[in-house]
């Protein structure tokens, strides 16, 4: 649930990207590449919100939101 409206219309029909970076961690032995799997951590670089109603993008300030379904 959030509290957050569009900036542009106030609609509250919005969809939420976070964006993270990850790190894909492989070991080369002897030329070979094998993967070692993902990376345990992981740093927040970004939210962009689009509005359905009027396809405006924002990037929302000091956003909180907890996820119902």
């Amino acid at each position: 649930m959030t509290d957050k409206k569009c900036p542009k219309c106030g609609s509250r029909n919005f969809q939420i990207s976070d964006y993270f970076t990850r790190a894909y961690i492989y070991e080369v032995k002897d030329g070979i590449v094998e993967a070692e799997g993902i990376g345990e951590e992981s740093e927040h670089v970004r939210t962009i919100c689009v509005c359905r109603d009027c396809n405006h993008q924002w990037h929302p300030k000091r956003f909180e939101y907890s996820i119902d379904k």
